[in-house]
């Protein structure tokens, strides 16, 4: 009898880990989030959220690699939208993030934009 081990590839292969990074410039924030995007990382979320309103730029929500959200992640995410007083873009979400978007009626009080409208930069705060 052989042992296989090593990464699992195919259909039953699990999904990759959520992160999230908070990128700045001068003209806005950029909020990364990839992978499973879950309440296990609350801790790191809230933080990165708290920076992203303490700054207090326009926000860009970089969702274009998230391969889950969880609920509890649009919750902290409509708590940063009426926090600012600038806009939120949700740059080219997935069908997952476009659900909740819609399920949550998030999706009337952010701009969600497709990767052409965005440049490499976050937008300032005249857009």
């Amino acid at each position: 009898m052989s042992d296989i081990s090593g990464p699992q590839v195919g259909p039953g292969a699990a999904e990759p880990p959520g992160s999230v990074a908070v990128l700045t410039t001068d003209s806005g924030v950029r909020l990364v989030l990839s992978g499973q995007v879950d309440a296990g990382m609350n801790t790191e979320l809230v933080e990165a959220v708290h920076e992203a309103t303490r700054i207090g730029l326009p926000v860009d929500v970089d969702t274009r690699t998230v391969t889950f959200m969880d609920s509890t992640v649009i919750a902290l995410m409509a708590h940063m939208v009426n926090r600012l007083a600038h806009p939120v873009r949700f740059i080219e979400p997935p069908e997952v993030v476009r659900f909740l978007l819609d399920l949550t009626h998030i999706d009337e009080v952010v701009d969600v934009v497709d990767e052409e409208e965005v440049s490499s930069e976050p937008r300032s705060s005249s857009d």
